[in-house]
């Protein structure tokens, strides 16, 4: 008898195993579309951090369904191209609903995602409605922004991260911030889980971070390998070090904001090549057949480097162009944040001749 009443107890707990095991994987997203005009059409959910379709479905009208299985959680995006991703959402067991306004609800993590956006828009509105009241300067309103708005942004992230470091809802945070500097990015990604630092994403952007904490102003340069405009090996190194401040302008033949600070340029190096500064483009993004033609349109006489191997950007982690830096004769960088527009003279003129 006893090992009859043994048997059925395993025989129930297997039985619960099997059953939790087989526990539903599937999701259903709804959601509108602006007009009809995808009526009839197919449309996607994509994977937002390796770009890959996960599912389909043809619209309804200006409606669409989604229906599927998934084991864990994703951050996808509908796609109506199959490229770009729309209405960012979490890809999760259960009923997902997109909004109008691309809101999600329904599930656990869009739940807790939409009550994160919602207190971070209602901080944004607070503080666009205290920019709209403030009756002092420009100026005395950056001093205010950078004391008391600037603090309460960051700790909004920080609180948020307390129960997201390892989940979709994290990855979907990483946009704000921003508002923290480099250091304070490295530190609160030092605490995330390694499903998030393992996402294209979040590599990436630690990447980016590291490499512009290195090259902070401060740090010595870190050298750039390339070629030169008749194709022979060259260096920033057989630039930096040779007694001159060195004005170094990372560009491209399609920037407009590239080609816009050209004539900065131009008017620094005629002022001061012969007194001490070296200008020195870094040609980055671009074809290198490009180059000779834009130089001749631009009137560029000052030496480049063509970033053939791609690497100069990322040594630096810049991630916009034109990127402008000064560095000391002793290759420390001096500047690489104030060197555009009307700015650009006064800075390297405080730096060589302390005016």
């Amino acid at each position: 008898m006893r090992k009859n009443v043994l048997s059925w107890g395993l025989i129930s707990l297997i039985a619960i195993l099997a059953a939790c095991n087989s526990a539903p994987k599937g999701y259903t997203v709804t959601g509108p579309l602006p007009d009809s005009t995808f009526n009839g059409k197919t449309i996607y959910i994509m994977d937002v951090d390796k770009g890959v379709i996960l599912d389909s479905t043809v619209v309804d009208g200006t409606e669409f369904t989604f229906e599927g299985q998934v084991d864990t959680a994703i951050v996808a995006g509908v796609s109506l191209d199959g490229q770009n991703t729309q209405l960012i959402f979490v890809l999760e067991r259960g009923k997902t609903v997109i909004a109008d306004n691309g809101n999600s609800s329904g599930t656990p993590l869009n739940e807790e995602l939409g009550c994160i956006i919602t207190s971070m828009d209602s901080l944004d509105n607070a503080y666009y409605a205290a920019y709209e009241k403030y009756e002092g300067s420009r100026e005395e309103w950056a001093g205010v922004c950078e004391t008391e708005w600037v603090p309460r942004f960051k700790q909004q992230v920080i609180e948020a991260y307390q129960t997201h470091k390892n989940d979709p809802v994290g990855y979907v945070l990483t946009q704000f911030m921003t508002v923290m500097n480099t250091d304070e990015q490295l530190d609160l990604m030092n605490g995330f889980g390694p499903w998030l630092l393992s996402t294209k994403r979040v590599s990436t952007m630690k990447e980016t971070l590291e490499a512009q904490k290195t090259t902070s102003v401060g740090q010595l340069y870190v050298d750039i390998k390339g070629t030169d405009i008749n194709g022979n090996p060259v260096s920033l190194s057989d630039y930096v070090g040779k007694g001159n401040y060195v004005l170094v302008d990372m560009w491209a033949s399609w920037c407009g904001p590239c080609k816009r600070e050209i004539p900065n340029l131009a008017n620094l190096y005629n002022l001061y090549k012969d007194k001490g500064l070296t200008v020195l483009g870094i040609y980055v993004w671009d074809k290198i057949e490009n180059l000779a033609p834009a130089m001749e349109a631009e009137k560029i006489t000052w030496p480049q480097i063509i970033d053939s191997n791609e690497t100069a950007t990322k040594l630096y982690g810049v991630q916009g162009i034109p990127c402008i830096m000064l560095i000391g004769p002793d290759g420390t960088i001096l500047d690489r944040t104030n060197l555009r527009g009307a700015n650009m003279q006064p800075m390297v003129e405080k730096y060589m001749f302390g005016k």
